[in-house]
């Protein structure tokens, strides 16, 4: 933000010099990074953050000089005398999302020519060049409020009326540099009524601009969603001062004020008849923000003792209206144009900026504590380590996901995805309910770049609705995984993930009952995927990716995937290590093959062994699942190994021969299961 040194002397009065100047700004927060001087002026290259767009003007910068030099700030008039001819023109806002705020007035019998010196002269001193009377009045009152300005010949208007509204897919503009727009529906334009006349917010056409030639001017001034300008100007390519200020917001009470002021030079330095009424749509829809600031929160975080006296008055400087609220606190009413304060801390930092940081006073104590790390920290870490150490390769992932991934994937919620009502980019509009649709990205852009097989892993939060419009979303921590190797077939993969994941869980000490069982879902291959339940309760799913998805991203193979609610993990895990004594007798070993119907899962036979209630059994191992031949059509077999092993002695072989015949029973009786 260039500004010049000698207007901001018209708005307050200082004394101080063009460096003295620059340096009392930067210390209370607007880095100047160079003074340049001109013939008889300075100009001082001010550094604004995109949250203080109030400083965009020349006004704005005034106001903190005013503040901190404890001067007047001077606001010029902008009272006009308006004519006795009402305003012949309609204006209709078909979005007003987009546009919240439009007013227009009319001035007839307006003569263009050049402007005057003064006003020249502040132009040229921050890099403008002057055209005419009216445009350089539009410019100049941009440059002095922060309110873009807009000046139509409105004899080229045609059915006199201004539709504010969405471009025409094929609709196209010549703005006034002479650049071709082709319009999209994303744009927001400015129309007569049977073409574009104006981008809004960013420039205005070629065809309806003021020329010499001009004698009726509709002058427009109005507020639209930073996003929509945003968009437009980086599409088209046209970064112009009016982009750059509303892409930032601008004063929601300052869209009024700005066409008065325009009005009221137009008429000085051009002459004309500002129509009796004003054309004003939205203006209502203000409301004023109040936060209350307390003294004794003021002085703790600040570390100072500020007194309420010089804490009001430096806020009433800035433009804050204060009023007592309590012993000791102040109710502030924040001002339309400073739109990023909203909080206690906000007012707080704006008393310091003042103040001064050199006057709080400084502790160079430095007070460490050292803060072990929490339960779900150490979970998580543990959990890294084993994923990387098992060789896999954690990825991250964008958060917002377009249409096509969300609705597929996903085994905790079959809710629609939330919807961002203003995505940063087209077609990307979705918070993620699943990880696996990104991990397959992730694998479609390794695949492209001749890297055709990945094992990776994402530790990252989904986003699931709840129900009622007002609710926020259920944010939920998911682990998920993909698998794949080269030269091995599908199912060795299926398994040497599934693995990975009991792998984990047993080295995490997840507590509670864990049961895989078979899984449906519409991600996955029927034949090869299951999902594990803990204490009845779904923690994940696993599976082969189906091949119309395959085909849909064009993979070169079918990986496996894996999603955990890590949540539920987190609470089961048990960090704490354990010992036990090495055993002093050896372990009887038994094998079985049993013939089950094939609804029958291992996680069945496995809780019914373990329901048996045998003394020495010390844990069961499966170790082949066959279909074939000899096995009648419906059954499978599984084929299994019984630890048995007393503490205190060597089992006999008969012990160990009641014990399996005890097994086989019980599966027979509770299972239907048949001794192969």
């Amino acid at each position: 933000m260039k500004v010049s040194y000698c207007w901001l002397k018209e708005y307050c009065d200082f004394d101080l010099s063009a460096q003295e100047l620059a340096d009392t700004l930067t210390d209370a927060g607007f880095v100047v990074e160079e003074v340049n001087p001109l013939q008889d002026d300075y100009c001082l290259d001010v550094e604004v953050t995109s949250n203080r767009p109030d400083c965009l003007g020349v006004l704005g910068i005034a106001r903190e000089v005013a503040a901190i030099t404890r001067s007047k700030l001077r606001l010029p008039e902008v009272d006009y005398k308006a004519g006795k001819a009402p305003v012949d023109f309609k204006i209709h806002v078909e979005d007003s999302e987009l546009c919240p705020h439009y007013t227009a007035r009319v001035i007839r019998g307006v003569k263009i020519g050049p402007s005057p010196s003064w006003l020249q002269k502040h132009l040229e001193a921050v890099g403008l060049r002057p055209i005419n009377n009216v445009v350089d009045i539009t410019n100049f009152v941009l440059l002095e409020s922060g309110q873009p300005l807009h000046a139509f010949d409105m004899d080229k208007l045609t059915d006199k009326k201004i539709v504010v509204r969405r471009a025409v897919k094929g609709e196209a503009i010549k703005t006034i540099d002479g650049t071709r727009c082709d319009l999209t529906p994303e744009t927001l334009v400015i129309a007569d009524g049977v073409r574009p006349v104006a981008i809004a917010g960013v420039m205005g056409g070629v065809d309806t601009e003021v020329t010499e030639a001009t004698k009726n001017i509709l002058l427009e001034s109005a507020r639209f969603m930073p996003s929509t300008v945003r968009r437009a100007a980086k599409r088209f390519t046209l970064s112009t001062d009016s982009s750059y200020r509303f892409e930032r917001g601008v004063d929601p009470e300052g869209v009024d004020w700005a066409s008065r002021r325009a009005a009221r030079l137009i008429q000085e330095l051009a002459g004309g008849e500002v129509a009796r009424d004003v054309i004003d749509i939205g203006s209502g829809k203000i409301k004023k923000h109040v936060v209350t600031l307390t003294m004794s929160r003021l002085n703790a975080v600040l570390g100072a003792q500020i007194e309420p006296a010089t804490a009001k008055d430096i806020l009433s400087r800035l433009g804050f209206e204060v009023k007592a609220a309590g012993k000791e606190g102040f109710s502030v009413t924040v001002p339309g144009f400073r739109g990023d304060v909203s909080r206690e801390i906000d007012l707080i930092e704006e008393v310091a900026r003042i103040y001064g940081y050199n006057n709080i006073p400084t502790d160079t104590r430095l007070s460490i504590q050292v803060r072990p790390r929490g339960r779900y920290e150490q979970v998580e870490g543990k959990a890294r380590e084993i994923l990387v150490g098992w060789g896999l390769t954690e990825v991250i992932t964008y958060s917002i996901v377009d249409d096509t991934q969300h609705q597929r994937f996903g085994a905790f919620s079959n809710a629609q995805a939330l919807t961002i009502r203003n995505p940063i980019r087209k077609g990307e509009d979705r918070l993620r309910q699943t990880l696996m649709g990104n991990l397959l990205k992730v694998k479609k852009h390794n695949q492209d770049r001749d890297v055709p097989w990945v094992k990776v892993f994402e530790l990252s939060r989904i986003y699931l609705p709840t129900a009622g419009p007002e609710k926020l979303p259920d944010e939920k921590t998911s682990l998920c995984l993909l698998w794949e190797e080269e030269g091995v077939i599908p199912e060795r993969a299926f398994y040497a993930l599934k693995g990975i994941v009991e792998g984990m869980f047993s080295a995490l000490g997840l507590s509670g009952h864990q049961q895989w069982q078979g899984y449906s879902g519409e991600s996955f291959d029927q034949k090869m995927s299951c999902r594990v339940e803990l204490d009845g309760k779904l923690l994940g799913v696993l599976g082969e990716l189906k091949k119309e998805i395959v085909a849909e991203f064009d993979l070169n193979s079918a990986p496996i995937l894996a999603e955990i609610d890590f949540d539920a993990v987190v609470e089961r895990a048990d960090l704490t290590t354990a010992f036990r004594k090495l055993p002093l007798y050896p372990s009887a070993v038994r094998d079985m093959a049993v013939v089950v119907d094939e609804q029958v899962s291992w996680a069945d036979i496995e809780k019914c062994i373990a329901e048996s209630g045998l003394q020495y059994l010390e844990s069961v191992e499966f170790f082949d699942l066959y279909r074939g031949k000899q096995i009648p059509s419906g059954k499978k077999s599984l084929a299994f190994r019984l630890y048995f092993r007393a503490p205190d002695r060597t089992l006999r072989g008969e012990e160990a021969n009641e014990m399996h015949k005890l097994v086989e029973e019980r599966l027979g009786s509770a299972l239907g299961a048949v001794l192969r």
